[in-house]
């Protein structure tokens, strides 16, 4: 029969694994929302070096898309 107070240590693991995922995921949010506009500001200086000046839409899609390639591309490169 468990005594009151044990298992308190997988809780507290628990918790702690919880608040690296939760630290680990906000860094990886922020970092592919740099990525996003680094990308973005490539597509819009690229297209002003060729003369275009795209819809904010179609830059932001290309963007968006690049970044995406970007992340799934080094995901599956290390496999």
């Amino acid at each position: 029969m468990p005594r009151i107070g044990e298992g308190f240590g997988t809780i507290n693991a628990f918790l702690l694994t919880l608040l690296i995922i939760l630290g680990v995921s906000f860094f990886l949010i922020l970092l592919g929302l740099v990525y996003f506009v680094i990308n973005l500001w490539i597509v819009k200086f690229g297209s002003a070096l060729l003369g275009y000046s795209p819809d904010s839409n179609f830059a932001i899609l290309a963007a968006a898309l690049l970044t995406v390639a970007g992340i799934v591309g080094g995901t599956w490169m290390r496999r």
